[in-house]
């Protein structure tokens, strides 16, 4: 039975902002299999979307209050001026003694979607600068506080969500995004066109799928002949996606709006440092995670190349194995150049693995998707592993 990972424990693995960006190479304009493409010159234009560099129009009107605490240790003259700089910059401040259990954070209060009070406590300290739960701001540096008011005006107590990690989520955020992205994908995608591939996502609308300007201008790039080169019918959607896009050249990731709103922002992946994973790294031994990968049983076969061993393993193991394509091509490493033979031997396929990738350069990790399903994912020797 598959089990879905579990949110803690990828907090956990994460640690920070992923740096989880597949490689970038120019996409192939062939497939394999020539007489199954599909071109999309022939196609009606795809629908109008919003784009996802603009924000939503409605943003919650949103009251601040400021409390500074000061104590025993705190310099009045100090506290008179950050009263007078927040005046002068327009934020509602109160300067008051500090209680004992008075701790620095932020308390958001909503009433419905059009209204929001946030109050905001820091601590004045004995060499003048307001402390924070998570920054701190020096005498004189009132720009820099004021800027992130309107900060926090915009985007409510989480803040912006650049640079923070998880994409700037919380957890319960976090769970909805990967509770959406969990539904297996039921449509086949190989040597499909990409935007018969998209038109096969029935993603949640709560968290739709919008393209940034750059994102737009790449495909509207590509060769019409450019389909995907693996199927991905019966992972889940969120790892479906991110390789389908990381074909030619995107990604996507969560972007959390000022409104609260959540949306799958697709992104070019030049310059794009943290996007959403093709698959996870597992929380369980390979062994418990992939048995059939560990059997051991009588193996053999000559002269034949790596793709085909590839998928000759799937057949007998059941594991599904996906190439890390746009990286592999930017290394020019094509598998299917590459003929391997085996002698008969009693061994597992984890084993065979390790021996035939090592003849293209190449490694395998097994990963899961957002379901717990396993895969194979066959990437450079250089590429580093995904683990904690």
């Amino acid at each position: 039975m598959r089990s879905r990972i579990g949110v803690r424990l990828l907090l956990a693995v994460l640690g920070g902002v992923l740096p989880l960006q597949p490689s970038v190479a120019p996409a192939q304009t062939s497939s394999r299999n020539p007489q199954r493409t599909r071109a999309i010159a022939q196609q009606p234009p795809a629908p109008a979307r919003k784009g996802a560099d603009a924000r939503p129009d409605k943003v919650p009107t949103t009251l601040i209050q400021l409390e500074l605490l000061t104590g025993p240790e705190a310099n009045s003259l100090k506290a008179a001026d950050w009263q007078k700089a927040c005046d002068q910059r327009k934020i509602p401040c109160t300067i008051r003694r500090g209680l004992q259990d008075d701790q620095p954070g932020i308390t958001e209060k909503k009433r419905g979607d059009s209204f929001r009070q946030l109050q905001i406590v820091g601590r004045l300290d004995k060499t003048g600068r307001l402390v924070f739960a998570d920054r701190a701001f020096a005498p004189g540096e009132s720009r820099r506080l004021a800027e992130w008011i309107e900060e926090l005006k915009t985007y409510g107590a989480q803040g912006a969500p650049e640079g923070q990690r998880l994409w700037g989520l919380s957890e319960k955020q976090f769970t909805s995004v990967m509770e959406s992205l969990s539904k297996p994908l039921e449509i086949e995608t190989q040597d499909v066109s990409l935007r018969e591939v998209l038109a096969g996502f029935q993603l949640a609308d709560r968290h739709p799928l919008r393209w940034t300007t750059q994102a737009e201008q790449k495909r509207s790039q590509l060769d019409p002949a450019v389909t995907c080169t693996q199927s991905v019918r019966g992972f889940t959607q969120g790892t479906a996606l991110a390789l389908v896009l990381a074909e030619v050249g995107l990604g996507f990731r969560p972007r959390r709006l000022p409104d609260g709103s959540i949306d799958l922002s697709v992104v070019d992946l030049e310059g794009t440092p943290a996007v959403w994973p093709i698959g996870w790294y597992r929380n369980l031994a390979p062994a418990d995670a992939a048995p059939p990968l560990f059997v051991f049983r009588e193996i053999h076969f000559s002269e034949i190349d790596i793709e085909g061993v590839l998928a000759a393993s799937t057949a007998v193991t059941g594991i599904p194995v996906l190439v890390d394509r746009p990286n592999l091509r930017a290394k020019q490493i094509d598998l299917a150049s590459h003929e391997v033979d085996f002698p008969l031997r009693k061994t597992t396929w984890a084993q065979a693995y390790d021996r035939i990738l090592g003849k293209a350069i190449c490694k395998y990790e097994l990963l899961i998707d957002e379901s717990g399903r396993p895969f194979v994912w066959i990437t450079s020797l250089q590429t580093p592993n995904r683990k904690p």
